[in-house]
């Protein structure tokens, strides 16, 4: 039994390993993305490896699972490691939901809309058809201002928002839509406002998802404005190129993006797959925020119709 328990043991923790692996090395590939993407389960894995190593009393293997196992949870330490903040009814609520082609329920979404009190709200996979059924369905009625560019398929996008919109444009060299506009509230300094879906790393060719990433950091780098962003970025915090966008890397004098869940310290908040029997795992959805904005909370929530959870953040600003 003690043999059983060493060899499933270090099963285990070599699959955690993996997983540590591919969050560093940032290598570009299908297989290293597709492995990165499950990074947090793989040291689970490695961390039961380690038990059944202590169980087996095989102390010098486990003394490398704990190695493994310590280096893998340093590496998500910092998604738990944020600040309180306080809410403030002057916060601006946004919103960020993937509509699964356009196929999740309008009326279930702007309801969602309502009672949250949203100001912003960034739509992913907005169709022609579902921005009609958005308006029928009262949409306009709560978020007037808009700039939409809806496409067949996943490829649309749309910003609504409660105060004006002005300055919309659909950034280039990006597959998807990929938008941005300029909001202004009275009496506070205006924001630039980004919807982005850049492609996913499979199946596409994962250097196309790359490039969009990087294509990403160079136009934010260069906005040197307020700004706060919805997204379905296709990628995970165990995506090095992710991390890269989030820090500025190689961007002279820009200053790191404000992911809402790292800064609250909220953990890994899973968004994908919610159409499954088993529970999301993979944190897609995220708004951000840079120079002045600063997410004072924020929740997930369940968009029907859709394979993706929403998440609403509110932002100090």
């Amino acid at each position: 039994m003690r043999r059983v328990l060493w060899v499933v043991g270090w099963v285990g923790v070599l699959l955690g390993a993996i997983g540590v692996g591919a969050h560093f090395s940032g290598l570009v590939s299908n297989i290293a993305t597709r492995i990165a993407s499950f990074t947090p389960v793989l040291i689970g894995v490695g961390l039961i490896g380690l038990i059944l190593l202590l169980v087996a009393r095989a102390w010098v293997s486990a003394a490398v699972a704990a190695v493994v196992v310590a280096v893998g949870l340093g590496s998500q330490a910092p998604l738990y490691a944020g600040v309180d903040e306080q809410v403030s009814p002057s916060d601006l609520t946004v919103m960020q939901a993937n509509i699964f082609l356009g196929e999740a329920d309008a009326a279930s979404l702007v309801a969602r809309v309502r009672e949250a009190d949203v100001d912003v709200l960034t739509v992913i996979e907005l169709t022609p058809e579902s921005t009609a059924a958005l308006e029928r369905a009262g949409l306009r009625e709560v978020l007037p201002f808009a700039f939409v560019n809806p496409r067949d398929g996943g490829s649309g996008a749309g910003i609504y928002a409660r105060a004006s919109l002005t300055d919309g444009r659909v950034l280039e060299r990006m597959r998807h839509s990929n938008l941005h506009a300029r909001l202004s509230i009275p009496g506070r300094e205006p924001l630039s406002v980004y919807a982005l879906h850049p492609l996913p790393p499979y199946p596409e060719p994962s250097w196309r998802w790359d490039a969009e990433l990087r294509e990403l950091r160079s136009v934010l780098s260069a906005d040197q404005d307020p700004l706060v962003i919805g997204a379905d970025f296709n990628s995970t915090y165990d995506h090095r190129p992710f991390r890269a966008l989030l820090s500025g890397a190689d961007a002279d004098d820009s200053p790191e993006l404000t992911d809402a869940a790292e800064h609250l310290g909220s953990g890994i908040v899973p968004t994908y797959p919610a159409d499954r029997p088993y529970p999301a795992v993979l944190a897609l959805d995220r708004v951000l925020t840079r120079n002045g904005p600063t997410p004072t909370s924020l929740r997930r929530f369940e968009i029907a119709g859709s394979d993706h959870h929403g998440v609403i953040a509110t932002v100090r600003h």
